[in-house]
């Protein structure tokens, strides 16, 4: 288990080293030794447990155990630059940290056009990695791992297989990453976007439906070309990147035979319609895409939404983006599972108790245990959720707008009713904290990583009578 761990660590190391040419390029030298220092820390940490560990095989609970201490991991490394380059409180720039590699984007910085571009960039690029996921970006430099790569691939809230083997698949998804986020940069910049800096940026956080921006004002201040690119990368990103393989492969039809894209449109189209009204056209149908998507972009304030407003996007945010892609949430395939489930169990009470009612979803039949399963996984992301909310009420903030920020961080959105802040209790900092994780790797193998750690310790021995 450790040696596998050593790997990550080592991927951790060339991660932290990226930002250096902006450095460069950026004139900001000075802080160059807060990436360097902690990228080789883990590079060496990395070497040492592979060295002294060899790979075995591992049950499917001990790699959501890996990959959950890999995120922690990576957002604490992730925080350094922010303390030391930012002058951030720990418990802030740990927020960041983990705000970043989630893909969530709410943030502790209240004034990011006053941070370093080093520091923005490197924020991006959390957002941008975490976004694909850190796991699917060991599996894709790994070699030799087996079954074992395969279970920490599941680990890391991912199921789907577009190429034959875990390791193809995992590069091939990084292909379309790369290309997508490319396409971004290009269509973003074409389209009006004032700097290069700004377009890469942009590209980067929103192909990862995460939201980071460098702007204080997110994207209120541009013109309908670019917002509108914006829109698409968002879906881009929020669509399964198996659907983008096929696209690729010729296959155009694909996209909307697909029930989640079908989905996607048909909830950001009624969002907006209901929304229109309240707060005009541009903001409506931003919004709607940013919130369902998963990316938190902005162009209004929305501390300023009714409580109506609020609690639309609230549903979005919760129902999230398809299954596969690098939006988080409970996804669109599971709401649809749902529904056609309670509909499934309604029709079926009318018939006899022998007859044969299948539970299918194009053309696919769904058996009773998947769809207890999305039911119990459903249940588990809204008790969390309402948890969340619950701390956030207990430290004094409004109903409607601690449970629209505990959806916003559960779901890895980002956007934010005016809550989350370096003002926050710390009580709020580390309930949102932790909501992030557990939306990002969906709840189980958080879980697992606790139960592996109560297991772990040692328990008094009872005396003999």
């Amino acid at each position: 288990m450790l040696h596998f761990l050593g790997f990550i660590l080592l991927i951790l190391g060339a991660v932290m080293l990226v930002p250096i040419p902006v450095a460069f390029l950026a004139n900001e030298t000075h802080l160059l030794p807060y990436f360097i220092v902690p990228a080789a820390i883990a590079i060496a940490l990395g070497f040492f447990l592979r060295r002294r560990f060899q790979p075995t095989e591992i049950t499917l609970g001990k790699a959501m155990v890996i990959v959950t201490f890999a995120w922690i991991v990576f957002a604490a490394f992730g925080s350094i630059p922010y303390i030391f380059g930012n002058n951030m409180p720990v418990e802030d720039a740990y927020f960041e940290g983990m705000s970043g590699f989630t893909a969530t984007g709410l943030t502790m910085i209240s004034d990011v056009e006053g941070v370093a571009p080093t520091i923005l960039f490197w924020r991006s690029l959390t957002e941008w990695v975490g976004g694909m996921g850190v796991i699917v970006l060991f599996l894709a430099a790994l070699i030799g791992a087996g079954r074992a790569a395969r279970k920490m691939y599941v680990a890391e809230a991912r199921a789907e297989r577009i190429e034959p083997s875990i390791r193809a698949t995992a590069r091939s998804l990084w292909k379309i990453y790369v290309l997508l986020t490319l396409l971004g940069i290009i269509g973003l910049y074409f389209a009006g976007t004032p700097t290069l800096f700004e377009a890469v940026n942009h590209s980067m956080t929103g192909i990862a439906t995460g939201g980071f921006t460098v702007r204080n004002m997110s994207f209120a201040g541009y013109g309908s070309p670019v917002l509108a690119v914006t829109i698409l990368i968002m879906m881009a990103g929020a669509i399964s990147f198996a659907v983008h393989r096929r696209l690729m492969a010729g296959h155009w039809r694909e996209l909307f035979k697909n029930i989640e894209v079908r989905l996607m449109f048909v909830l950001i189209a009624l969002a907006t319609l209901l929304l229109i009204w309240s707060v005009g056209l541009r903001d409506a149908l931003f919004q709607s895409s940013s919130a369902l998507t998963g990316t938190g972009f902005s162009t209004a304030t929305l501390s300023t939404w009714g409580d109506p407003q609020k609690g639309l996007l609230t549903i979005l945010m919760v129902i999230g983006g398809g299954y596969g892609s690098t939006s988080s949430a409970i996804k669109l395939i599971r709401t649809v599972i749902i529904v056609k489930a309670v509909h499934w169990m309604i029709k079926r009470s009318f018939l006899p108790q022998r007859a044969v009612v299948p539970m299918k979803i194009s053309g696919r039949i769904y058996s009773e245990q998947e769809m207890m399963e999305t039911a119990i996984y459903a249940f588990i992301f809204i008790i969390v959720l309402i948890s969340g909310a619950v701390v956030l009420m207990t430290v004094g903030y409004p109903a409607m707008n601690s449970i629209f920020e505990s959806a916003s961080a559960q779901g890895n959105v980002g956007l934010s009713v005016g809550i989350t802040s370096a003002a926050m209790p710390i009580a709020g900092k580390i309930s949102m904290t932790i909501q992030m994780l557990v939306g990002r790797l969906e709840i189980i193998p958080v879980i697992a990583f606790i139960s592996y750690l109560i297991a772990r310790v040692p328990r008094p021995r009872r005396k003999p009578f």
